[in-house]
Parts: C-alpha cells; sequence; structure tokens
C-alpha cells in the first residue's frame, strides 16, 4: 500500500494511495530492521537544491514524505538506527548530510551490483534495469525528468514509492550472488565507504580564487610566449615552409603569417611530418598504424630537433590554460564558495575516479577530476584551508604501492630492502638492474646516477602495471632495445617477483576474473573470458600450429583472412587478461587500504563529534586531506596517522605501510 505523509492534506485527492499522519509512518516503519529509502530532489545540489519528497518503506507499505511541508529530521532516528537499503547511496546521503542526518548502515543495491560484476561494463546498474534483472518489473521512468516542476502529482507519488518498493527483493537476491562469488567482505568495505566518500563530496574543496587568477594569467603569458616561438620559426623559413604560411591579406592584416593551429594535431603532423619527425604509432584498439604528435611519440625525437622539444612545452601550458584554467571558476558552489566534485566509487581496478561530465539537457553540471590536478606547488597552493583559523592536514601513504607489491610478491630482496631500511627504492631498484652501480651506497647512486635512478623508477612503475620492455621503452622514451633489456634485468634482479606474476597470469587464465587480495576477495571478471576460451581451444586442436605454418610459408589467402586474425586476437585476449592479472590487484589492495582508513577517520569524527566541524575535502589514491581549527590539527593529524596505519595493517603483514601527515595551509605534502 502506497501512503503520502503531508502537512497539507486539503492539496491533496488520494487515488491510488492513502494518507497517513506522521506517527502512522513512523510507527510503521519503527517495526522494520531494514528499511528502504530514496528521495526525488529539484536538483543534484544539496546546498542550492531542495529536497521534494523521501520515501521510505519495504515490499507491503511504501511511505511518501512530503518534504515540502514535513522536515525529514522527523525520521532522523530511523535512519540512523535502522539498516538503511538505497540504491545509488552518495547522492541520497548528501541530502541528509545537510540536515546533519548520518545513517550509520548503509546498503546500496547499485555499489553492490557493480561490485558483482566488476568489469562488464554491459551490465546496467540503473534500479529500472536492475530490478528488472532482478525481479522481473518494468519501472516507468518517463516521469522523472518533470518531477522537479510536476511536484507530488498523483503519478509522482506512485513513482517515488516504487523506487523503495522492490529494493528488500534485489538485496535478498543480491546476497545470494555475493555469496557464491565470495564478495562478503567487498561488499561490507563499500557499503561502509559510500557514507565516507558522500561526506567528501559534501565537504568539497576550497580554491583561493586570487591566486588562481594570477596562475591563470601566468599560464596565459607562458603559452603566448612558446607560441610565438613556434610561429616565428615558420616565419624565419618563409621560402622552407610556404605552404604553413598565411599569404591572404585583409585590410587589418600587417604582414603575412604562420598558418598552423597549434592546438590541431591534424594541422600539426604534416609540419613534423615535413621536418622528418617519425610520427607514427600503433593504435591500440585497431592495430593499425596512424599519425600522432602526443608526447610518447614525439618525447624520444626532441634532442633531434629543437622545434619538437618547444612544441612539447607549448603542449603543457596549453593544457594549463584549457584544462587547469579560469573554467575552474565555474566550478564553485555559490553557496559554500567550494569545489565540490563527483567520485565513482568502483572502477575496474577497484580504485575510484573523480570529475563529472556536463549534460546541459539533463541539468548535470561539469565537475573537476580533483585525483588528476597537477602536483607542482604553483598549482596545488592555490587549494587552502576556506577560514584563516582552520589548516589542511593531508596524509598520504609512503611507497604505497610498492609496498603491497612486497607484501604480496614476498620476493626476498624486496622483503630485505624494506626489513633492513636501505633507504630510496627506486635506488636500490637501480643497483640491482645495471651492474656497475652494484657496489656504490644508494644516496650516492640518488645523488650521481639521477638518469638511471629515473629509468629504475620508470621500469618498476611499468612492470608493476602489467607493462613489458616495450611499455619501459615509450614510457621513458628509451630506444626499443634499451627497453627490453631493462625489463630482463628487472626480473633478473629480482626473481621472486616473477614468479609472483606467474602464479597471478595463470590464476586469471585460468578462472576468468582477478582476484585483488584474500583480505576483501575483491574481484575483476573478464567479460571476454568465454571468448578467450574458445579462441584458446581453436589454437590447440592437434594440427593447427603445422597448418599455420604451412599456410604462412605460402601466404595463402586462408592464412591471411583467418589463423593469422585468429592467432592475433587469441594474443590480444590473453595479453589483456595477463596485463589486468599483475596491474589490478596492486591498484586494488591499495585502494581498498585507503578506503578503510577513510572508514576509521570518519568514523573517529561521528564518534567525537567532529562531522560537519572537521571537513574530507579530498581523496587522491593513498592520500587523505582533513581540513579543521588549527588548534586541533597537531592531534587530529596523529589519529589520521593510526587511522592509516591500522588500515594498511590489515593488508599488509609482513612489511608494514606508514603513513606522513602534514599541517599545511596549502595542498602540499
Amino acid at each position: 500500500m502506497i501512503y503520502l505523509v503531508t502537512n497539507q492534506r486539503s492539496a491533496f485527492t488520494p487515488f491510488g494511495y492513502s494518507l497517513a499522519t506522521i506517527q502512522e509512518s513512523i510507527d510503521y516503519l519503527s517495526k522494520l530492521d531494514v528499511i528502504a529509502f530514496d528521495t526525488e530532489t529539484e536538483g543534484f545540489d544539496p546546498y542550492t537544491k531542495r529536497l521534494i519528497s523521501a520515501q521510505f518503506g519495504d515490499e507491503t507499505n511504501q511511505y511518501v514524505v512530503d518534504c515540502k511541508t514535513v522536515c525529514i529530521c522527523k525520521y532522523k532516528e530511523l535512519l540512523e538506527s535502522k539498516e538503511i537499503i538505497m540504491h545509488n547511496a552518495k547522492f541520497d546521503l548528501q541530502f541528509l548530510y545537510h540536515q546533519e542526518i548520518v545513517p550509520t548502515k548503509v546498503y546500496d543495491t547499485f555499489l553492490v551490483e557493480r561490485i558483482l560484476y566488476t568489469g562488464d561494463h554491459r551490465r546496467r546498474l540503473a534500479l529500472d534495469a536492475v530490478c528488472y534483472e532482478y525481479c522481473k518489473k518494468d519501472m516507468d521512468k518517463s516521469v522523472r525528468g518533470v518531477i522537479h516542476k510536476e511536484g507530488l502529482s498523483t503519478r509522482v507519488i506512485k513513482y517515488a514509492a516504487e523506487d523503495v518498493m522492490y529494493l528488500h527483493e534485489i538485496k535478498r537476491k543480491q546476497e545470494i550472488q555475493i555469496e557464491r562469488k565470495a564478495l562478503e567482505r567487498t561488499v561490507s568495505l563499500d557499503n561502509k565507504y559510500v557514507r565516507v566518500l558522500a561526506y567528501i563530496e559534501y565537504s568539497g574543496s576550497y580554491l583561493d580564487t586570487e591566486l588562481w587568477k594570477k596562475k591563470c594569467e601566468e599560464d596565459m603569458v607562458n603559452m603566448k610566449s612558446i607560441k610565438d616561438l613556434l610561429d616565428g620559426h615558420i616565419m624565419e623559413n618563409i621560402d622552407k615552409y610556404p605552404e604553413f604560411i598565411n599569404r591572404q591579406l585583409t585590410l587589418f592584416d600587417e604582414g603575412v603569417s604562420c598558418n598552423i593551429n597549434w592546438n590541431s594535431e591534424k594541422q600539426v603532423v604534416p609540419f613534423m611530418k615535413k621536418i622528418g619527425v617519425k610520427t607514427q604509432i600503433k593504435d591500440r584498439n585497431t592495430g593499425l598504424f596512424k599519425d600522432s604528435v602526443d608526447k610518447k611519440v614525439l618525447g624520444s625525437q626532441k634532442d633531434k630537433f629543437e622545434i619538437v622539444k618547444i612544441y612539447l612545452k607549448y603542449k603543457e601550458y596549453q593544457k594549463e590554460v584549457s584544462t587547469y584554467g579560469e573554467n575552474w571558476f565555474n566550478y564553485i558552489n555559490p553557496i559554500t564558495q567550494r569545489i565540490h566534485t563527483n567520485y565513482r566509487q568502483i572502477m575496474n581496478t577497484g580504485r575510484l575516479s573523480s570529475g563529472q561530465k556536463g549534460n546541459k539537457k539533463k541539468g548535470i553540471p561539469q565537475k573537476p577530476n580533483m585525483q588528476n590536478v597537477p602536483a607542482d606547488d604553483r598549482t596545488r597552493s592555490c587549494f587552502t584551508a576556506q577560514e584563516e583559523d582552520r589548516t589542511l592536514i593531508v596524509a598520504d601513504y609512503s611507497g604505497q604501492e610498492q609496498i603491497v607489491l612486497a607484501n604480496k610478491s614476498k620476493d626476498k630482496d624486496l622483503l630485505n630492502f624494506y626489513n633492513k631500511g636501505l633507504g630510496d627504492m627506486h635506488s636500490f631498484v637501480a643497483s640491482k638492474i645495471f651492474p656497475e652501480l652494484a657496489d656504490l651506497p644508494l644516496d650516492k647512486i640518488k645523488s650521481d646516477h639521477k638518469g638511471k635512478r629515473q629509468i629504475a623508477k620508470g621500469a618498476g612503475f611499468a612492470i608493476n602495471y602489467g607493462g613489458t620492455g616495450i611499455t619501459i621503452a615509450q614510457n621513458l622514451l628509451l630506444p626499443l632495445s634499451k627497453g627490453e633489456e631493462v625489463y630482463k634485468a628487472y626480473f633478473k634482479a629480482f626473481p621472486g617477483l616473477e614468479q609472483y606474476f606467474r602464479r597471478e597470469k595463470a590464476k586469471a587464465l585460468t578462472y576468468g576474473y582477478v582476484e585483488f587480495n584474500e583480505m576483501t576477495k575483491r574481484k575483476c571478471f573478464i567479460p571476454f573470458f568465454e571468448e578467450y576460451k574458445k579462441l584458446e581451444a581453436s589454437i590447440n586442436t592437434n594440427g593447427f600450429w603445422i597448418k599455420y605454418n604451412k599456410e604462412k610459408r605460402i601466404g595463402s589467402k586462408l592464412f591471411h583472412e583467418e589463423l593469422k586474425p585468429l592467432v592475433r586476437e587469441y594474443s590480444t585476449k590473453k595479453g589483456e587478461i595477463e596485463r589486468i592479472s599483475l596491474n589490478y590487484p596492486i591498484q586494488g589492495s591499495s585502494a581498498d587500504i585507503t578506503k578503510l582508513a577513510g572508514i576509521y577517520i570518519f568514523r573517529y569524527l561521528i564518534e567525537n563529534d567532529l562531522l560537519f566541524e572537521v571537513f574530507m575535502p579530498n581523496v587522491v589514491h593513498d592520500e587523505l586531506h582533513l581540513e579543521c581549527d588549527t588548534d586541533i590539527a597537531k592531534e587530529l593529524s596523529q589519529v589520521l596517522k593510526k587511522c592509516m596505519e591500522k588500515a594498511g595493517d590489515r593488508f599488509c603483514k609482513i612489511i608494514k605501510l606508514r603513513a606522513e601527515p602534514c599541517i599545511t595551509n596549502v595542498w602540499a605534502h
């Protein structure tokens, strides 16, 4: 049965629903152990938009509360004491936080569905799709776009009630899948963390607009000066580059000019090819070669062509101006004067992602990627505490992914390094892969062999993410032969690492999913695994390789049109599975640790009545931010350190993962 709870009964003529009092709804809901909950709002921002309604209930009865006449705070005790089922809880939680209502136990059917099918982007996560999947009920969502205009009409009331009507059934059926896939701990972690992430979005980051404006002006000047150098190179060589000269003068032209738009890859490629720069690169999706002036293509040629070095510098400034320029002023909330971004809680890797693509027609605002803000001091120093008597606490893990890898692989040389506290990790790796550095002190390598240390650092990151010699060469702008040499030397230095990688690859190729760690058993499922197994069966049939080699020798049509594409597709799919089997467990375990740390500090804020006094402005992979009054900063920084290291201890049993907090006026560490 559907009930409407309102303090303006005369405005409604019940049809298909009944009226109920606040107390009647509370009396019924109090008897439930688990309450389904949802909201309808005027928009996406809890600071500038209001609640239209809040829906509570179970499969039998649903109560639609008219929030224009009934304060949601009447249900505060229920929301904070019962288990609450929501779909996409992060959104609804922020509207509850705005009323200082903090649910303690949340089950998010949206997140759980994402956990159950991580890796499979064909799986739709919207409530109507999930409802049909588990309950075989069609939900009419056509009214969604007009609720803010129509208000609580009869059809809107029925629509709102339907959003909570099936959540209990969905939860029961999801729990069967959760148990079958052994994902109970992953579900528990993410259902706890969604409360934290909602608070991070609700808190927002403060941007000092005066400092940012100054940075933008400097970026524009720098970009123009580099553009003048590029144009000047063309103008100084008019006879050499006639096709890149604009000779169609107007009354306003002072003379001929360069006609290349340096922001257009399509226009830059012909110039680069003209001067002898190699622009070809293999497209990762098609496998075919294409022209590109990306840094990975041009970087290895910058010492040969001075203009390439100038162009790459121009692209750096151009990105600063276009991505981190005055457009950021549009992100500032008019009420809080802070930037409230959007986070996606579960990527395939288990990591968070940040940012949101806007859609004006749907009223969806553009939001920035707060995890990708350039790490230079000039940019990050613009992010500060909002008030003079407040400060930021920025804490990150020291070498998080390397320590996670050491604990997972148990490579004796890596463990020895950390157990003995030998110093700089990248110098240690360099001493292992470059024989001429083997007997040097690590601080000497760090100071006198920076190039080789940088190669070791780049190789480590590439290999830890499933990269090969080619990856190392491309990332470090080295010749391919050098990349392969470094790759082989790395595994020779760390044989335990190679054995660990071999095991991880074999498990993924056998089971069709990548399991991140023993603690949560989070998994990424490989959507094309069945296709891979069919391809594997095809090429492993008796006589296949005899036939393949025979047709290859004669260059037959069969070889080029069937056999070669079959082997290529098999190799591509196998390579992708192997790559993510190495990459995802490290990133995903690191993300799980950061989430658990966030849960611990959020719990501390609640228990010590500091929520809404202490903000959580941002989270960047292994880095947590707090904003608080200066008089409690020292104590709180140590609490944050303890929470982060406690989370690390749950996952890293051999080598301890340490956190380093910094009390700072600006985003720095």
